[in-house]
């Protein structure tokens, strides 16, 4: 919109219509006080805030001190989005209040191609305006095969609070200016951003949260405030922590086939660009992120593997979905006196996922002693993982540690990981066990387990969850070896999610019905 119609619109005389005409119902809305009508308007567009000027006397400047300025535009909904928005938001930021700050900027970039499309310089022109006029919170979405630049942009800031970033690049001169220029920032959240620096050192920093981001270079984070750490599939290396003393919360999800020199990512075009909402409670932004185990990041959004069932097979396939029970409902013919089906195996001898090795995964040195405040963690990864698996040799004990996840990296060589993970956790209360939703195991199997020098003690176990599928026997195995290390099974439960043999073979008639509407008769 240009700056002539952004003044017509302001000023239109519409708005000095305020008498209430015989039978119309009190304009009641207008008289809430202005924090309230601007936490409504934080709910709308930049281009539908404009127009409130036009409801009344009493709204005619609130746009003006509007505490949030959202210029996200969809490629899926056009609907009010001003045909030139390039001039609309220029206009908007020269005609605001000069004395209220812009407390939240969202921006979305749009497709080059779209004519109404805005370039980088606008951008940055545009965060650089929130910048000075005192901005907290910015949220930038970036184009998905050309992250923003942000070369223009000085985050320079005593104000800056929240700074949320996807599809974005972050050089050396950016993470220094996080780093020391802006004092107060609280959160930084990062996905599918290419971090091209080396080091990200803040002391106000206390969430960080980075979903598949890629990583070319040794890259390091030191935050001695820190509180919550999610680390979700990064891509190329494995960044280090350092000074993580204040550290409560750690989600750290890996995949070693995106691990290496030689992998190239590419943004998946049905991922959703937008993060959660920002909450004061650590809790409800742990459930904004769901992970594919099915404890911390969205299955839809940043799954491993996409485990989630999708098939029509009933209650065989969906059995008892995200219904956990008592371990000993489902016990009967399992705890009786095995034979001993272990082998001899050490906790770092496992072998590379994929084809991954140690020689080819980058990074993550020293990652899981950085962990060692925490009170929770996460530690999910495939099995036969190689990071996780190597720092176990460096494993520290988590002496604060209550509430522990774990992934099936630790069910390999009888449960070596799992096992000396809890000979190093003595006062974890809750345990839950993620085990891998497409694991086959059909054949019978012996619960007896070697247990000599691999013994742990929890006296303060509460509860032990573990999550598998419908014919994973090894729940089994490890309801007799919690119950050989004194954890009774009234504290053992039991969520199976379906029939994995039944959801593989569906999986295959999926796919190949996908190939024949793909390439036709």
């Amino acid at each position: 919109m240009r700056r002539t119609n952004t003044r017509h619109l302001c000023s239109h005389r519409r708005a000095d219509k305020t008498s209430i005409s015989v039978g119309e119902a009190p304009d009641r809305l207008s008289a809430l006080p202005d924090a309230l009508l601007h936490h409504i308007m934080s709910f709308l567009k930049a281009w539908e805030v404009v127009p409130t000027c036009l409801l009344a006397r009493r709204w005619r400047h609130l746009w003006e001190s509007a505490p949030c300025v959202d210029i996200r535009t969809s490629s899926s909904s056009r609907d009010g989005t001003p045909s030139e928005l390039r001039d609309f938001v220029n206009c908007l930021l020269l005609f605001r209040d000069v004395s209220a700050p812009v407390v939240t900027l969202r921006l979305r970039t749009t497709d080059e191609d779209e004519e109404e499309a805005f370039d980088d310089d606008d951008a940055d022109a545009w965060i650089m305006a929130a910048l000075k006029r005192r901005a907290q919170v910015i949220h930038v979405v970036g184009h998905r095969k050309f992250p923003a630049p942000l070369d223009s942009v000085s985050f320079v800031s005593c104000h800056l609070k929240v700074l949320k970033l996807a599809y974005a690049r972050l050089d050396c001169t950016i993470l220094r200016q996080l780093s020391s220029g802006c004092t107060s920032l609280e959160e930084l959240d990062l996905k599918d951003c290419v971090v091209a620096g080396t080091r990200i050192e803040s002391a106000s920093l206390k969430t960080l949260i980075m979903l598949k981001c890629t990583i070319n270079l040794d890259f390091s984070v030191a935050a001695l405030n820190l509180a919550l750490l999610h680390l979700v599939t990064p891509y190329g290396r494995v960044p280090s922590f350092e000074n993580l003393g204040s550290l409560l919360t750690g989600t750290i999800i890996l995949d070693d086939c995106f691990l290496s020199p030689d992998f190239e990512h590419d943004s998946d075009d049905d991922d959703d660009d937008e993060f959660g909402e920002t909450t004061d409670d650590d809790n409800d932004k742990i459930d904004n992120y769901k992970i594919g185990y099915g404890h911390g990041l969205s299955p839809k959004r940043y799954a491993l593997h996409g485990y989630k069932d999708k098939y029509g097979y009933g209650s065989d396939i969906d059995s008892d979905e995200n219904t956990y029970k008592k371990y000993s409902d489902i016990a009967s013919g399992y705890l009786g006196d095995g034979q001993n089906f272990s082998r001899e195996g050490n906790y770092h001898d496992y072998g590379g996922n994929d084809g991954c090795n140690y020689s080819t995964v980058l990074g993550g040195c020293n990652i899981l002693h950085s962990l060692s405040s925490a009170t929770s963690l996460e530690l999910l990864a495939d099995a036969g993982e190689v990071v996780l698996s190597r720092e176990l040799k460096r494993c520290p004990t988590f002496i604060n540690l209550k509430t522990l996840s774990l992934g099936e990296w630790c069910m390999a060589t009888d449960f070596d990981a799992l096992i000396f993970l809890l000979q190093h956790s003595p006062n974890i209360e809750r345990l839950f066990l993620h085990l891998k939703l497409n694991f086959n195991t059909r054949e019978p199997s012996k619960t007896d387990i070697e247990l000599e020098d691999r013994s742990f003690t929890c006296n303060h176990i509460r509860i032990v969850k573990i999550k598998c599928s419908k014919d994973d026997v090894r729940v089994h195995m490890l309801a007799h070896l919690f119950m050989a290390n004194g954890i009774s099974l009234e504290k053992i439960y039991v969520c199976r999610n379906g029939n994995a043999y039944l959801r593989d073979q569906q999986s295959m008639k999926d796919l190949a019905k996908h190939e024949l509407d793909f390439w036709g008769e």
